[in-house]
């Protein structure tokens, strides 16, 4: 017990440092360090860490530490492109004085450049991409919300802030990611209005009760599957018991695997939604008592962690990883992909492009699913758990070629067929 605490004390201490190590490169300002000095100097420091709490059974998580370091730190430059996104609904005003009217005439000649949340809002996609940052603070854009972004502050308390929400977005949700600027005018109709918080959090209880139940539910019927508690086959056959209470709801057409399959993907599903949707019904609480900023307080900053099961569907096995599942780690996984792409300016929305997003990023998350198996049990194969995602990749891969394929050729009928074949594929 003694040395497994040691190990574990060992671990976090080194995980602790990686984070310190982190802040502290995304707090030195440009001046002092520049980016391809910044990465050579704290990555090998912060790999070095992770790899050190990795030997002590923190694979998983130090796994995922390093490659949000890499992606922040090498593939990204946020300290130059990246500006925390504020926006709220103006309070009606009587018509201004005419000494602001001047000030809203020269701003219409002047070369500032408008955020609109319209877009934000019509698109949620654009917050996470190419939403951008103002020269100036804060913008207003007729009857549309106040929208403005605040770059990387010089303050260093300031900058301290900005770099604790930064390390906490992995989904870059309320940031602005890039310079290109998307101009909006009065032209524009108004944004509808967002949810309020006191539907967001009734919504969110009542899935908080929905999850809670289904993960009783699934975990009353692991107490009476031997295939969750022991090593058996996916496909022994139901204990007596448990195959009667099948046959009596008629349900005993569902082979075994199916069963174990569906209670599994249940279970993991209410446990992701669960992650976001506590800590969401915390902080729009709190926000509405006006004890914590927007950035953790907003309703549009909390999206659901798990997306709409009907672009399976829609779109196959794309949908699948690409919508329906959680993308909390998708900027981690994409980056070196999307940094291959830039150094080799392959054509944008290319097959190629998409082949070498497709390929590293699920490759390493095969690698990241093996690090979270134990390494006491000499009969779990790493190498098998990992083959499940990469071939899935190559599954995705193949549903990009067949659907571009087919249109090339004038063959691309409705879209079902296309995913039809896929499935079928897959099975």
């Amino acid at each position: 017990m003694i040395s497994t605490m040691d190990s574990l004390r060992k671990a976090l201490g080194a995980h602790a440092t990686a984070q310190i190590l982190l802040h502290a490169a995304l707090l030195t300002p440009p001046s002092i360090l520049s980016h391809a000095r910044l990465a050579a100097v704290f990555l090998p420091l912060i790999w070095s860490c992770d790899i050190f709490a990795w030997s002590f059974g923190l694979g998983y998580i130090a796994s995922i530490h390093a490659l949000w370091a890499t992606e922040l730190l090498l593939f990204r430059d946020p300290r130059k492109d990246f500006a925390l996104l504020h926006y709220e609904t103006p309070v009606l005003s009587p018509p201004p004085p005419p000494a602001l009217e001047i000030v809203e005439e020269k701003k219409d000649d002047s070369e500032e450049e408008i955020v609109t949340i319209a877009a934000v809002e019509d698109n949620p996609a654009l917050e996470n991409s190419e939403i951008t940052k103002e020269k100036e603070p804060v913008t207003t854009n007729g009857s549309h919300r106040i929208a403005w972004t605040k770059a990387y502050p010089l303050s260093w308390w300031k900058r301290f802030i900005w770099v604790s929400k930064l390390v906490i977005s992995p989904r870059y949700i309320g940031w602005a990611t890039s310079d290109t600027q998307m101009v909006l005018y009065s032209s524009q109709p108004p944004p509808p209005s967002r949810k309020s918080r006191t539907t967001f959090i009734i919504q969110r209880l009542i899935l908080l009760g929905i999850c809670i139940g289904i993960m009783d539910v699934t975990n009353l019927y692991q107490y009476f599957d031997p295939y969750m508690q022991i090593e058996t086959s996916i496909d022994e056959p139901f204990p007596r018991r448990l195959g009667g209470f099948f046959a009596e709801f008629h349900l005993d057409f569902l082979s075994p695997r199916f069963i174990r399959i569906a209670v599994f993907g249940l279970q993991q599903y209410s446990v992701f939604t669960l992650i976001g949707v506590i800590p969401s019904l915390i902080f729009v609480t709190l926000g509405g008592l006006g004890l914590v900023d927007d950035f953790c307080g907003r309703v549009e900053n909390w999206p659901m962690i798990m997306g709409n099961p009907v672009a399976i569907a829609q779109k196959g096995l794309r949908g699948f990883w690409g919508v329906f599942w959680h993308q909390l780690f998708r900027n981690i996984l994409t980056g070196p992909g999307k940094a291959l792409s830039r150094v080799h300016e392959f054509p944008s929305q290319s097959t190629l492009l998409y082949a070498v997003q497709i390929i590293i990023a699920f490759g390493l998350s095969g690698i990241l699913e093996s690090t979270r198996l134990p390494r006491d049990m000499p009969s779990i194969n790493p190498l098998r758990y990992a083959s499940f995602f990469w071939i899935h990749g190559a599954c995705v891969l193949y549903e990009i070629i067949l659907v571009r394929g087919a249109a090339m050729l004038g063959l691309n009928g409705p879209r079902p067929l296309w995913v039809s074949a896929a499935l079928a594929f897959m099975i």
